[in-house]
């Protein structure tokens, strides 16, 4: 039976040691060139993404991409006068070789604030269709999009879209995104800007049954630990070709087998280790479900694993070489 080695994991605690400096260009927020109370907040279902579960605000395939495509977030607009904001303009990045330039891409009027509770201060959703976008960028958008259009996008922006949101101040002067420096440095997601976002771009491929069948980079993923890497191959079932067998589950020289999903979507790509006894001696792999990437060849799925009267629970990140 393989042992599982536990490494010692070595939490750095990061200290921060602030002093007082005179050059404003030392400091990391900019705070100074922020109006004192005038912040953008994200709000809602894209907070929690980017927040809590790093998740990307948005995304979209460019392969697959439709007119349908749009980025959606809430704001509030944080203030000690709420009524001090006139509008919002937001930009795109636009990137041709070394040159990057804001493009006005949609302004939104403090009209379009709502105070009906659900947040403590004005708020607002906004909406960033991919149709408005690419047009800013240079590039086409015409639906499904073209060869140029897609490499540039895979290519260019492989980082993302960058989004940003300049304040249109009552007074006539503005909160600049630009001024909001090292924006991860807000802690709180009470604060956690909306006036610099990203526009993921995601690569997709559709489902190629026979590439699956290859050797693998395995790594076993624990709460405290990573055991690997080792190789795991996985060869065609002759009955089910969506059926992959491998020898050396666990890198234990154990026999299982995991089923793909055909799928033309990014949401389906699901793989599965179905429910099977694994090692003998009544050892059973519970069924576990997790996703792959048709484009990189990668497979993240939860397992547990019971052997005897011990349970495994580890993340198999498999990367096809």
């Amino acid at each position: 039976m393989k042992k599982i080695a536990y490494s010692l994991v070595l939490l750095v605690a990061l200290s921060f040691v602030y002093s007082s400096c005179s050059d404003d260009s030392l400091d990391p927020l900019q705070v100074n060139s922020i109006k004192k109370g005038k912040l953008l907040a994200l709000r809602g279902t894209v907070l929690t993404n980017v927040y809590s579960k790093g998740l990307p605000a948005a995304e979209f395939f460019p392969r697959i991409a439709t007119a349908n495509d749009k980025f959606v977030f809430e704001a509030e607009y944080l203030a000690e006068d709420p009524k001090s904001l006139q509008s919002v303009d937001f930009y795109v990045l636009k990137k041709v070789g070394t040159t990057t330039t804001r493009e006005l891409v949609k302004n939104v009027p403090f009209s379009a604030f709502v105070n009906d509770g659900k947040y403590k201060n004005p708020w607002v959703t906004v909406t960033i269709t991919l149709s408005e976008i690419l047009p800013k960028l240079g590039l086409s958008n015409t639906f499904p999009l073209d060869n140029t259009t897609i490499n540039t996008l895979l290519t260019t922006y492989k980082f993302g879209i960058n989004v940003e949101g300049d304040l249109n101040l009552t007074d006539g002067s503005k909160a600049l995104a630009a001024n909001v420096v090292a924006a991860g440095l807000f802690q709180s997601d009470q604060f956690y800007p909306a006036q610099k976002l990203v526009y993921t771009v995601t690569d997709y491929c559709s489902y190629v049954q026979n590439s699956w069948a290859a050797t693998y980079t395995a790594n076993e993923v624990y709460s405290n630990t990573v055991y690997g890497p080792y190789n795991l191959t996985f060869t065609q079932d002759g009955t089910d070709l969506n059926r992959f067998n491998t020898s050396n589950f666990w890198d234990s020289g154990y026999s299982a087998y995991m089923v793909f999903s055909p799928s033309s979507n990014p949401s389906t790509q699901t793989v599965t280790f179905p429910a099977q006894a694994v090692g003998g001696g009544g050892n059973i792999l519970a069924g576990s479900t997790g996703t792959y990437d048709q484009c990189t060849g990668i497979v993240n799925i939860n397992l547990s694993y019971k052997e005897g009267s011990a349970t495994y629970d580890w993340r198999y990140n498999l990367v096809r070489q």
